[in-house]
């Protein structure tokens, strides 16, 4: 049996066929799989973790784009993988909590089917409005929805993605009904919504940010404990009076459920380190993440929370993808 000392700088010794084998881990490449395309908001911290990893642990750290279906291609191939730590998964709060319970058949459990390793980053979202709305305030816009129930048009990055369900969540909380505008990615939403083909749009901050302060588009709010440096005039959820819109678009890295405790725990180890490194911090500074870090059980709590949410709101809604 492995205990905690086999957990070393230079990796542990990894059980193989239930005997302790005499090689470190990592001996070989790890891949780490991304299920977004590349340049997504994920990729470039996981890029600083993998450099970090292949420093520490001495063997290669491979980024791996799996795409589709919502993040769940990506999710699936990593819970289908051997639970030897050699396959990891980059998610992100559509993989952990929320297109798992959107496609039907259900891909995977990742409550069950997964071993968390360490939520990363997590980022505000931002509730955008286009020029052409004519919404300067939450007010403006709950004014008019309730005036003409379904009106006012809402993209999304597609059925089932985080800016559709946390739309729901939106109008569920409020109390408006808006028409939903799915979109095949962030990036043709937010171009719409720059030219005023729809009225709204929720996005992760770092996208928002550039279209916000050069006033193509208007943010009526943003989730987070406070406000972002970024945006300091953007009132929070909560000062708005909807502390349960408190949630964020977060990253985290995992392994398929049987993963062996010293693997998780020294991933964890060296992911905490990397993210207080100043290489970390100026790229979250810049993007207006902030880091998260903790434990296993940490994240674990996390997701089983979040599922739970989305969860009832996926099926109160009729969400579901075939």
């Amino acid at each position: 049996m492995i205990s905690r000392r086999s957990v070393l700088a230079a990796g542990v010794l990894a059980p193989l066929g239930g005997a302790v084998a005499e090689t470190r881990y990592p001996a070989h490449t790890v891949t780490v799989v991304n299920p977004f395309a590349a340049g997504g908001q994920s990729e470039p911290v996981g890029r600083i973790v993998n450099t970090h990893f292949q420093s520490v642990l001495g063997q290669p750290f491979v980024m791996e784009n799996r795409i589709g279906a919502g993040s769940t291609i990506g999710g699936q191939f990593v819970v289908r993988s051997a639970p030897d730590g050699y396959t990891l998964l980059l998610g992100t709060t559509s993989t952990f909590t929320i297109a798992p319970y959107v496609y039907r058949p259900q891909p995977y459990d990742p409550i069950t089917n997964l071993a968390p390793i360490i939520a990363l980053t997590e980022a505000a979202t931002v509730l955008v409005a286009s020029e052409k709305s004519g919404f300067r305030s939450l007010e403006d816009l709950v004014r008019a929805a309730k005036r003409e129930p379904g009106r006012v048009t809402v993209a999304s990055a597609g059925v089932g993605s985080f800016p559709h369900v946390f739309a729901e969540v939106f109008s569920s909380l409020v109390g408006v009904q808006l028409t939903h505008v799915p979109y095949r990615g962030g990036g043709p939403a937010m171009n719409d919504i720059l030219s005023g083909q729809v009225d709204l749009f929720f996005e992760v901050i770092s996208t928002a940010v550039p279209q916000v302060q050069s006033k193509r588009a208007f943010a009526l709010l943003a989730t987070g404990n406070a406000r972002s440096s970024l945006l300091p005039d953007v009132p929070t959820a909560s000062e708005l009076g909807y502390p349960g819109l408190n949630l964020t678009s977060w990253t985290g890295l995992a392994a398929a459920a049987g993963t062996p405790a010293p693997i998780v725990e020294l991933l964890n180890k060296e992911a905490n380190v990397v993210l207080q490194s100043d290489r970390m911090t100026d790229l979250l500074a810049h993007l207006g993440i902030r880091s998260v870090g903790g434990s296993p059980a940490k994240m674990a709590e996390r997701i089983t929370q979040e599922a739970d949410l989305y969860k009832g709101i996926i099926s109160s809604r009729q969400i579901s993808v075939q």
